[in-house]
């Protein structure tokens, strides 16, 4: 999991933080609505792609409707431009945004619709072998208790789908850094030169916590040589308005340099709030980092504004 979170915003090594914090990155990535910015589009549709491409899905498309990697990409691409990108993790889909994505996949690929419906396995998910694994020892063992050799065979079990499930994420990641590779312009406030780019997600996106709704900024994150104190005193330059934060359950090698700060507001503890307000986050790089920038010696986020 280090890979993931050390790539997400404001890692404090606190469980809560880096669940609450994966999920902002990826919704922010997956409920995009139409975008009025072509740039940001662009870029969102780019990201996707990269996501799809990471995970073989890309390829196992191209191969099933008989199309390369790059022409399909170019399809994708072009009919994401024309329709948007939509709210994909809708219960829903909005039925006019999907008619309008089926019919430009047909119009800018020239493959028959029939051909798309028969390659689309969304709802044909392959069996899971561990989970059914699983399953099988549980329904042996039923109500009593298991013995020492099965509880070994569980916990191995267990074991191997956490690692599969981490494996995935990273693989999802990976996508989304590679997606992100060029965006830098998109970011509305100042970056620290000559840091390297991780992640952006140029939109806005939504979150909920305890049945609390929150619209996240768009957010990049970044890695640096330079130490944590040259990045916060470059903000503080750039930024003099900004003020810093330092969350009380965070190491104080983290600091928040914020628009704002709320009244009794505390960094983890409203970290709803937190995303929607324009801000910095820096804290020191770990190894991870360095396998991204050999020398880092700095992580920081960027919660930005949307451009007009």
């Amino acid at each position: 999991m280090k890979k993931i979170t050390d790539s997400l915003p404001g890692n404090s090594g606190a469980v809560i933080n880096k669940a609450l914090l994966t999920t902002v990155l990826i919704c922010g990535v997956l409920t995009t609505k139409v975008l009025a910015n072509p740039a940001v589009q662009e870029h969102q549709a780019n990201m996707l792609l990269a996501m799809m491409q990471q995970s073989g899905e890309l390829t196992r498309l191209a191969e099933c409707v008989g199309l390369t990697e790059a022409r399909l990409k170019n399809v994708y691409r072009q009919t994401f431009m024309e329709c948007g990108i939509g709210d994909i993790t809708a219960e829903e889909s909005d039925p006019q945004h999907l008619a309008c994505l089926q019919q430009g996949m047909v119009n800018h690929s020239g493959v028959a619709a029939e051909r798309w419906q028969a390659c689309d396995n969304g709802d044909d998910e392959p069996e899971d072998l561990l989970m059914a694994e699983l399953d099988a020892l549980t329904e042996r063992i039923g109500e009593r208790e298991p013995t020492a050799a099965e509880q070994r065979q569980m916990d191995q079990i267990i074991e191997r789908m956490q690692q599969r499930g981490v494996a995935d994420m990273e693989q999802l990641v990976d996508g989304m850094i590679a997606g992100s590779q060029g965006s830098d312009a998109l970011v509305t406030l100042p970056v620290y030169p000559q840091a390297k780019l991780l992640i952006n997600i140029p939109a806005q996106g939504e979150m909920v916590i305890a049945g609390q709704r929150y619209v996240t900024l768009p957010g990049a994150s970044f890695v640096t040589t330079a130490s944590p104190a040259d990045v916060l005193a470059f903000y503080r330059q750039q930024l003099p308005a900004y003020r810093e934060h330092r969350p009380s359950t965070m190491a104080a090698t983290h600091v928040a340099y914020m628009q704002n700060v709320p009244a009794g507001f505390d960094y983890v503890k409203d970290a709803g709030r937190a995303m929607g307000i324009p801000h910095i986050f820096i804290q020191p790089a770990s190894a991870q980092e360095q396998t991204q920038l050999p020398g880092a010696q700095t992580l920081f986020f960027v919660y930005y504004p949307t451009a007009d």
